[in-house]
């Protein structure tokens, strides 16, 4: 915190002095305010329809920019009833969010999805933020999800994002882009909800933001609040308990904006956020529809606190924008243990173990090996874990000069730092509550410190009318270490003491990007791209993990795509469409130990990616949106994973295998109609539609592990009544009551494990000052 503070300060005083030695030698400021002014037509564009985003690192629209990206406007998301990452993802093709054990959720772009670091960069406003690392190095699984209440938007950038959001970036970038102070105006708002979903129980939220100008044009303040019961539907039938997977979310948002002067903008976030689910997010499909037999409470638990400082200043030529952000993000997770303790307790190889005998068990030695494992039963994987991170950029990007010529450059820094405890643990037989104090079976810790450091740059140049050159580097330097140490062997878990070890990975490359856009008219384009994107490597921490498997090399992939933007009748008719080829090398991914039980990164084998994505927006006539879009991503190992690295079993990929957890074909569809209905009212009809594909959980059918989920479909509907400044509204989620399966996985003496988007919900929802 300390060293937040500090460079936060650093950045500040940076921004004032830039003020202050400036105000002589700069031109005036009314002279800078009009040379910044936005683009008339890029705000006459929004005003048609579409977005006005910044995901270039400047000013532009969703239609003016040359890569396939995708924007969700606030009021859209609210009237689509997202709260959150799982409520909006599958309205955008070629994103998916892929959900595991213990809470666990993984955000996919074009199907490049794989363990290990995120794939996604996911931003929140200006602080990139990732989940803790875990015991496998995975941190891309644990994707931070803040609310998104007083949105602006969201952008979706598909395709790799390197040179300037970095190594996160690997498949494209997410940014949640939060509404900032007003210095001019009072305002206040609020949102409330009720809803009751089938199978389950009644959820509900509430949410308030406030603005006020403190100090007119200089100061203002604005907060958010909010406080979500979200409904439950699995039931566990061991204990007869209902609705186990029920959840609570609350947080608290403050931005303070200050403007010293007309060319000088700060902002200072703070976030806090608190999410709580009891018990067992998923459910057993051998069970029953929506129903677990699990002997064990399983509770997931995260909390996110994040801090960040924004200065901008206009320099005539540029601006120069710096930012520093610090951020915890700490999980409680846990997953049953008791089926893989189950199974090792009825192993004759780990009796064998168990005495330190070659040959098999005797009757008498089984019996008793067998009854101590089975007397302390159930058994928890009980994880608590976090990351800290602090991170600091600055960038300096033209606004005025030749008008052939536009760049931005600037510098990263990275510092960050993770924590897990992994202990397996006694639960009580009668409830499922783990024992306090915590009764281990085996208890172990793993680290991980890296630090990156970034210079990047993008040019663009227009040579001739109409024809735009882009080019773009990143250099990249880290250096990332894991360390840990085990403390008890334990034969029913299948674990070893082991002392304190620590291996080091360092990396330093370039990443280039190159792209060509040609206008034939003021909205028509072509475009075309050549990417690239790359995860850093890293070392395993796994006691039983031979030394040619603990250190993995980092990964990376070309992404080469054609693209075509167009928009016709005042933006009545828009009409986009990308085609992309993704070649990945190096390929990252999840192996296990021979017995199944530990997972571990490696490198192996090569896979290309071949899709694209389309959207039609209509406006027929004034009120009426109609809109269809659809991604595909056919996504295939071309080589074979086995190499000296990667155990040859039944679940090994083979060149043509399809990457797992990755939809083939992502569609949706949208009608809106508004209409006046008198009095200064307005009347809203409104259907989503979302079809997400067929997936698979490994590469080979063979694998003992290995099964499918997906394939699904929903519908939306949403009606009401609109004023100036309120709104009331009735809504279906999920109409058709769909099992629409996110996630299903299988390990060491349970298979099928299901998680499931929420069944059938209906509600009312009530909006003031939106």
């Amino acid at each position: 915190m300390k060293t937040f503070i500090a460079c936060t300060a650093v950045l500040s005083a940076g921004i004032l002095v830039a003020t202050q030695s400036s105000a002589q030698t700069a031109p005036t400021a009314a002279t800078l305010a009009t040379a910044a002014e936005p683009d008339p037509q890029i705000d006459q564009k929004a005003d048609n329809g579409d977005i006005v985003v910044t995901a270039l690192r400047r000013q532009s629209t969703v239609q003016s920019a040359p890569l396939s990206i995708a924007a969700l406007s606030g009021d859209t998301l609210a009237k689509t009833g997202a709260t959150q990452l799982g409520d909006y993802f599958r309205q955008i093709p070629n994103l998916n969010v892929t959900a595991g054990q213990g809470g666990n959720a993984r955000i996919s772009i074009r199907g490049v999805n794989s363990a290990g670091e995120a794939t996604v960069g996911l931003y929140y406003d200006e602080t990139p933020v990732t989940g803790p690392s875990g015991t496998t190095q995975d941190s891309g699984a644990v994707a931070g999800d803040l609310n998104l209440f007083d949105v602006e938007r969201v952008e979706v950038l598909r395709g790799p994002q390197g040179t300037l959001y970095g190594s996160s970036s690997m498949a494209g970038t997410l940014r949640v882009i939060f509404n900032k102070p007003d210095f001019n105006a009072f305002d206040a708002a609020t949102e409330e909800q009720i809803s009751s979903t089938a199978h389950g129980n009644v959820g509900w939220f509430t949410k308030a933001m406030v603005n006020a100008p403190v100090v007119s044009d200089v100061l203002a303040v604005r907060l958010v609040g909010y406080y979500e019961q979200r409904p439950g539907w699995v039931d566990n039938v061991k204990f007869g308990t209902t609705d186990v997977n029920r959840q609570t979310n609350w947080g608290v948002r403050g931005l303070i904006g200050l403007k010293p002067d007309a060319l000088t903008n700060i902002v200072a976030t703070v976030i806090y956020q608190k999410a709580d689910a009891a018990d067992q997010q998923g459910w057993y499909s051998t069970v029953g529809r929506y129903q677990t037999n699990s002997p064990v409470k399983l509770p997931f638990n995260t909390e996110m606190q994040l801090y960040n400082l924004k200065g901008e200043r206009k320099l005539g030529f540029a601006t120069v924008t710096a930012t520093g952000s610090w951020y915890r993000y700490s999980y409680l997770r846990a997953f049953d243990f008791t089926p893989s303790t189950y199974a090792y307790a009825n192993s004759t190889a780990a009796c064998r173990s168990y005495y330190g005998i070659t040959a098999a068990c005797t009757s008498a030695q089984f019996a008793a090996y067998r009854d101590n494992g089975l007397a302390q039963l159930p058994a928890v994987g009980f994880q608590p874990a976090f990351v800290r991170a602090k991170n600091a950029e600055i960038r300096l990007s033209s606004d005025a000069g030749p008008s052939w010529l536009q760049w931005t450059v600037g510098a990263y820094y990275e510092q960050r730092h993770d924590h897990i405890e992994s202990q397996t643990v006694s639960a009580n037989p009668a409830n499922g509550d783990v024992y306090v104090p915590l009764r281990y079976f085996s208890h172990r810790y793993v680290e991980t410190d890296e630090r990156q450091v970034a210079g990047f740059g993008e040019v663009t140049i227009t040579p001739v009318d109409n024809l735009s050159l882009t080019g773009g580097a990143r250099y990249y330097d880290y250096d990332k270490r894991t360390s840990g140490e085990s403390y008890l062997t334990n034969i029913y878990t299948g674990s070893l003491a082991a002392p304190y070890t620590s291996v080091t990975a360092k990396a330093h490359g370039w990443i280039e990007k190159f792209n060509i856009a040609y206008k034939f008219t003021p909205r028509v384009m072509m475009y075309a791209t050549a990417s690239k994107g790359f995860r850093p490597g890293g070392a395993n921490n796994i006691p039983v993990l031979p030394a040619n498997l603990i250190a993995y090399k980092a990964d990376s992939l070309w992404n080469y795509e054609i693209g075509f933007k167009s928009s016709w009748l005042d933006n009545a008719l828009v009409f986009n469409a990308a085609a992309f080829d993704v070649e990945w090398s190096d390929m990252q991914t999840q192996a296990r130990t021979s017995d199944g039980l530990y997972a571990f990164l490696t490198n192996a084998g090569k896979a290309r990616i071949r899709g694209g994505e389309v959207d039609l927006t209509a406006r027929p006539y004034h009120g009426l949106t109609l809109s269809v879009a659809a991604g595909y991503s056919d996504a295939k190992l071309t080589q074979d994973q086995s190499n000296s690295s990667v155990l040859i079993t039944a679940s090994t990929g083979k060149a043509g295998d399809p990457i797992p957890n990755t939809p083939a074909w992502t569609v949706s569809s949208s009608g809106s109609y508004n209409w006046a209905i008198g009095n200064g009212l307005n009347g809203l009809l409104r259907a989503d539609y979302a079809y997400t594909g067929k997936m698979q959980s490994s590469f080979r059918t063979t694998d003992p592990y290995f099964t499918t989920y997906g394939d699904y479909a929903t519908v939306n509907l949403r009606a009401g009544v609109e004023g100036k400044r309120w709104g009331a509204y009735v809504f279906i989620q999920n109409v058709g009551d769909t099992v629409g399966v996110t996630g299903r996985n299988s390990g060491f003496g349970y298979s099928n494990l299901t998680f499931s988007i929420p069944p059938r919900t209906v509600g009312l929802n009530i909006r003031f000052g939106l």
